[in-house]
């Protein structure tokens, strides 16, 4: 009896027949084939979803908000919320990346400042970002520049989600750097500046482009969950005001935008680690 797998002999038998479809074909297959998981469970109302609203309403009522219709009666256009959910992630995370990358390098790289800062830091890594929403309201006000305010708040929130993976990534990658390159730069002459800039640095880079993705990643589920309820512009509101109005496409509208936006968040991201590791796409040519 033949050990070889169904899908072994599958594609032996029509592998060469059958062209290979390209990756973005592969891509949009995926997108396809949710559409028709959720059309067949409001079809057929598995779990309530005939209760829910169909995949065709959700994307008439998505092209229309594309097109600058207002999302709600007398409301913003989706770009409007867009556009203060995408600044929130872009400040919260850019001020977190600034601040957790150094600090993570000098506590990879030093067992003293390590010892000092370490400690305080992981006993708060496991509160979870959304639990610190109650004394951000209290300590942080909302600043109005103009017309526009700025709610500190969720800025906050946003912070604390992306610091974490930043900074914890940021050392792993500091700390496992092999000794020996350490040690082949010293032999060469180099400096303890030199070995950070041409050693340290770039070792650690993967692991801090892995900490940013996380980072931006967790930007977003806390920026959605700090207006839900904070409330203001934004697409985490519009989906709360989706929910109390009870129309459930502006729900999904707003959770498929912010789906959207970060998906191209973490595209912008994997670019730049492309950007400042050219060697890495190198390797995966190679």
């Amino acid at each position: 009896m033949s050990t070889r797998s169904v899908s072994e002999r599958i594609s032996d038998q029509f592998g060469e027949s059958l062209p290979s479809p390209t990756r973005g074909v592969r891509k949009l297959l995926s997108l396809v084939g949710f559409v028709a998981v959720w059309w067949l469970c409001y079809r057929f109302g598995v779990l309530n979803f005939d209760h829910f609203v169909s995949p065709v309403t959700t994307l008439v009522e998505f092209a229309g908000a594309l097109a600058g219709q207002p999302l709600t009666e007398g409301g913003d256009t989706i770009y409007l919320h867009a556009v203060y959910s995408a600044a929130r992630v872009a400040i919260g995370v850019g001020l977190a990346a600034v601040l957790a990358i150094p600090t993570g390098l000098v506590v990879g790289t030093s067992q003293r400042w390590g010892n000092l800062l370490y400690p305080a830091l992981e006993a708060f890594r496991p509160i979870p970002p959304i639990a610190w929403l109650p004394i951000a309201i209290i300590v942080f006000p909302t600043l109005a520049l103009g017309s526009i305010s700025v709610p500190l708040p969720a800025l906050f929130v946003v912070f604390v989600g992306a610091f974490f993976p930043i900074f914890t990534n940021t050392i792993e990658g500091a700390r496992n750097i092999e000794v020996e390159y350490r040690r082949a730069a010293e032999s060469l002459g180099a400096s303890s500046g030199d070995v950070f800039r041409h050693v340290v640095l770039p070792a650690t880079l993967p692991s801090i482009i892995t900490g940013l993705s996380l980072g931006v990643g967790l930007g977003w589920i806390t920026v959605v969950a700090a207006e839900l309820l904070t409330g203001g512009p934004g697409l985490g509101y519009i989906i709360m005001q989706g929910s109390r109005l009870l129309q459930n496409q502006i729900v999904v509208i707003g959770m498929l935008a912010v789906g959207a936006l970060g998906y191209a968040s973490s595209l912008l991201v994997e670019h730049l680690g492309y950007w400042l590791m050219p060697w890495s796409t190198m390797e995966e040519t190679q």
